[in-house]
């Protein structure tokens, strides 16, 4: 793209080179001349030929926006719209009754049974299995060797990571001299705009649904038990695991490998820190840390009695 066509796309004034050919967007220490790169502080070096930030860089071709990271998630989002062709593999296997929309994508080696039912706009990705009665909405997509299992509905624009599996058999069985595995009879509810990273597991209800809210996003390695409930807009990063039905509010953040125990409640707004353990339930609007999980400001005063003098 020329730098022209790049300011207009992100809103910004261009300031010299307009004609300039942007071979890559790449970090300021790796980028070369031929490259243009986002200065988040200005007064960063870099061999990028142009750059973008929100100042202006008077030695360099340079694009000057109100805020450089709206600016960057601009492009990329941009960029990143270049869907694969609408079409079938001819290496598929796709049951009799399942009626395709005109414009999806289905890639080799996808397995889609009965009663599937998927929206306009959806990409399957290679290797990927849609069990029996899976309801896919508009503009999903699904990345290669995912499975979706019985009882799972995805509501619309909702991403799915690489080796992820949603619906499979909760972890709950019943002691009669040895463990007897509790049958799971329920679904997945995936609310709109959820993105769900590679390799997650999200168990299907024992009775009943797990539900992912609204605007959702979690990271890969994450593990979501049965019958959890999240709410709306939720941070769930990596390696965080969720012990069945629990309940996690909106507006949520459970940082990098936080445990939660089963039937535990989480509040609106709560922020738990990583590495923490949530025993019990916790109100809303506060900020966790710690194993077992207490309220950040009473775990630093602890820590600062410990360390006094050390």
């Amino acid at each position: 793209m020329l730098l022209r066509d790049i300011a207009s796309l992100v809103g910004g004034k261009c300031y010299g080179g307009k004609t300039f050919n942007v071979s890559e967007i790449q970090p300021p220490e790796d980028a070369t001349s031929h490259d243009l790169t986002f200065l988040f502080n200005p007064q960063q070096k870099t061999g990028a030929g142009a750059v973008i930030a929100k100042q202006r860089i008077t030695k360099k071709p340079c694009i000057v926006v109100s805020d450089a990271k709206q600016a960057l998630y601009a492009l990329l989002k941009h960029m990143n719209e270049q869907r694969s062709e609408w079409g079938l593999s001819s290496q598929t296997d796709i049951a009799s009754t399942v009626q395709l929309p005109s414009h999806c994508c289905v890639e080799s080696f996808v397995v889609i049974k009965q009663g599937v039912v998927i929206g306009q706009g959806a990409v399957i990705g290679a290797h990927s299995y849609i069990g029996e009665g899976v309801t896919i909405g508009s503009n999903v997509t699904i990345a290669p060797h995912v499975s979706i299992l019985p009882g799972t509905v995805i509501k619309n624009h909702v991403a799915i990571g690489c080796n992820t599996v949603i619906g499979k058999q909760g972890f709950g069985f019943i002691k009669r001299k040895r463990f007897h595995r509790i049958p799971h009879i329920g679904g997945v509810v995936v609310e709109p705009f959820v993105e769900i990273g590679g390799s997650v597991t999200i168990d299907r209800a024992t009775i009943g649904k797990t539900m992912i809210g609204r605007g959702t996003k979690i990271d890969n390695l994450v593990h979501i038990g049965h019958n959890v409930i999240i709410g709306r807009n939720c941070i769930i990063m990596g390696q965080v695991g969720i012990a069945g039905s629990a309940n996690i509010g909106d507006n949520v953040t459970l940082c990098g490998q936080v445990g939660v125990s089963d039937h535990v409640n989480i509040g609106d707004n709560v922020i738990v820190y990583a590495k923490s353990a949530v025993f019990k339930s916790i109100p809303a609007r506060r900020i966790y840390s710690g194993i077992p999980a207490r309220e950040h400001h009473a775990v630093l005063r602890a820590l600062g009695r410990l360390y006094r003098g050390t």
